[in-house]
């Protein structure tokens, strides 16, 4: 438990700093805002084809229903967001903004779900998968400011939402340790496969046409180095 509480903690701080690093930094990087939304799109399909997939695909065999639904309820709530904020001003990046919000917190809590499983399989399983997640999570703090601080609506509050989002993974392992005797594995493939929708529908959907909108070479690059990045810590973590 103690070890549970511990690491999930660690890697909730992993994204806060991240997210004020790029903070401070983050106007010296309004020039390579595409190569960012470039980044992010290989990280957010990485992560679902080769983490939160291969899960939900071995706890529940109605993974498939679990992820064509979150695809078609965050492409209803987009909508929903369009038809309001499209009103005003950027309503695109007020969609984006909420949806990167909603995925992200439900990814941090997955984060901290994965932390609790880990440690109930032996302690060097525990450690080395949340070092795994720690590091990906000082990337990913950093990207989770930049989405939420691209909305005007929410650039006031990006530092607080990225605290809640970092919050997030704690909450998921005193989840794991309170009430995981109660829930089946296939419920947990479920999550898996939700969190995977979530990923893949922000991804490919939102993040990878905005970087269409400035060609270049160096777009797929840093889209391949976003794969390389999960790919690599899949490899170090196995």
């Amino acid at each position: 438990m103690v070890n549970i509480l511990v690491f999930s903690f660690i890697a909730g701080l992993a994204t806060f700093l991240g997210a004020l690093v790029f903070r401070r930094l983050g106007r010296r990087l309004d020039n390579y805002f595409v190569y960012l939304l470039s980044l992010a799109v290989g990280l957010f399909l990485a992560n679902a084809f080769l983490h939160l997939l291969p899960e939900a695909i071995v706890l529940n065999s109605n993974w498939p229903y679990w992820l064509l639904g979150t695809i078609g309820a965050f492409y209803l709530l987009e909508q929903a967001l369009m038809i309001h904020s499209c009103r005003e001003e950027n309503c695109e990046a007020h969609a984006r903004g909420l949806l990167g919000f909603l995925g992200l917190g439900f990814h941090s809590l997955i984060d901290g779900l994965v932390i609790g499983i880990s440690f109930q399989a032996g302690i060097t399983v525990g450690v080395v998968a949340s070092l795994a997640i720690i590091f990906h999570k000082l990337a990913e703090g950093g990207f989770t400011y930049f989405l939420l601080a691209g909305d005007e609506k929410l650039r006031g509050r990006a530092l607080g939402l990225s605290v809640l989002i970092a919050l997030a993974t704690p909450v998921g392992a005193l989840f794991s340790i309170f009430w995981l005797s109660r829930i089946s594995y296939e419920l947990l493939g479920g999550f898996f496969a939700l969190a995977a929708g979530s990923f893949i529908y922000i991804g490919a959907s939102d993040l990878l046409p905005a970087t269409h909108k400035r060609s270049g070479w160096w777009n797929a690059v840093f889209v391949f180095l976003g794969f390389l990045f999960v790919v690599l810590v899949r490899y170090l973590s196995e």
